[in-house]
């Protein structure tokens, strides 16, 4: 089925123009003049964009526990996301499932991170309208998981892998003060509990190097790409470059970041940053990065409606083109993930397409995936 899609302001070829969009059996077939179809969905002057492409969230565990101790079937989590993310705009996800250290995990536990990415290869496959797909988080004391990891690898049920440590006296947590004030809130942790976690750790730091090594190398042997968290130091992006990894995510500050770009890494933070101004964590604001050119994607990180509003909050709070701002959430990510046929609205490109209205505090109201529309509030049936 053909069906054109029109405004004034389509971003494409990296730059917002006039256009029409030809969409033929979910890929984008040609890009023509303005109002040179003789049919079309003409949306005025409404921006449309490529839908945003996420390499980073965890909104997965809360919609599975939105409150401590009340959980949800995980099927029906991942249905109800899913609808949020056609609202967000976002039409490829990679879930963040942690595998972190048991003690301290819940639904991070090896055991349920395993079904928690099990149930989303299902749903993906039969009845989620976006792409739902898993980025592995490993904690690198958590060695219980290594050979569940392993596992879902190697039958593809993972796309991306990541290293995180989260052992006070680095990294997020550059004290043990630091590290008691985030944990136990959110695990419910009395401090007897939180010393043991802690010794538990620091004790695993002598085993950790290898066993990352052996993950990584297995990793690499899948073709993974392959992440690490929170870096603090060029001599840790030196270690994890020379072991597979190609993606910094959430550097500590700005020599990190400009270190690692300079190596050939890519850096992403987390675009609710760049909204609220701040880390959640008190670590550097995302806008210092991307101000020195040391930040090259944004991920959704905990909040998917940010990946709408950050790009708008930096071109105007930081005069950045909208063109670039937007490519921080689509092709750039899409690229970094080695997802070639997304990101970009170009010929031969598939029909990941959003439309915005921008004229007050953005909204999508429409989302179009593969040329189908899975979030429709503009009252036409685009691509149905």
């Amino acid at each position: 089925m053909h069906f054109v899609l029109r405004s004034s302001r389509v971003l494409t070829g990296g730059r917002i123009q006039a256009a029409d969009i030809v969409i033929h059996q979910g890929t984008i077939e040609e890009i023509l003049p303005h109002r040179s179809q003789p049919a079309a969905y003409d949306l005025g002057d409404r921006l449309i964009a490529p839908g945003f492409v996420d390499l980073h969230s965890d909104a997965v565990e809360k919609e599975i526990e939105p409150r401590p101790g009340a959980h949800f079937p995980i099927a029906s989590a991942l249905v109800e996301l899913d609808k949020k993310l056609t609202m967000a705009g976002i039409t490829t996800m990679f879930h963040a499932v942690g595998f972190n250290d048991a003690a301290i995990t819940g639904y991070r536990a090896t055991k349920a991170a395993v079904q928690v990415i099990e149930q989303i290869r299902e749903a993906n496959q039969e009845r989620l309208a976006v792409d739902n797909l898993v980025h592995a988080r490993f904690e690198v004391t958590s060695f219980e998981s290594v050979a569940a990891i392993k596992n879902l690898v190697a039958d593809s049920s993972v796309q991306m892998l990541s290293v995180m440590d989260h052992t006070p006296g680095q990294g997020q947590f550059k004290s043990i003060e630091k590290w008691k004030k985030f944990h136990l809130p959110v695990y419910k942790l009395s401090d007897t509990d939180a010393d043991e976690i802690i010794r538990l750790k620091l004790r695993g730091q002598e085993r950790a190097f290898a066993v990352v090594e052996d993950l990584l190398a297995f990793g690499k042997k899948h073709d993974l790409v392959m992440l690490s968290h929170d870096d603090d130091s060029p001599q840790k992006i030196n270690m994890l470059k020379d072991l597979g990894i190609t993606i910094s995510e959430f550097p500590l500050d700005v020599e990190v970041a400009v270190y690692a770009k300079k190596n050939g890494i890519a850096t992403g933070m987390g675009a609710p940053n760049v909204v609220r101004g701040q880390s959640q964590s008190g670590n550097i604001s995302a806008r210092n990065l991307i101000s020195v050119d040391a930040c090259d994607f944004l991920c959704s990180d905990y909040h998917p409606s940010s990946m709408l509003q950050a790009p708008y909050t930096v071109h105007h709070e930081l005069g950045i083109s909208l063109e670039r701002c937007f490519e921080m959430v689509s092709g750039t990510p899409a690229r970094l993930a080695g997802l070639d046929d997304r990101g970009e609205i170009s010929v031969g490109k598939v029909a990941d397409i959003i439309v915005i209205e921008d004229s007050s505090i953005p909204k999508v109201i429409l989302t179009l995936k593969e040329g189908t529309a899975v979030y429709n509030g503009t009252g036409c049936l685009c691509g149905e």
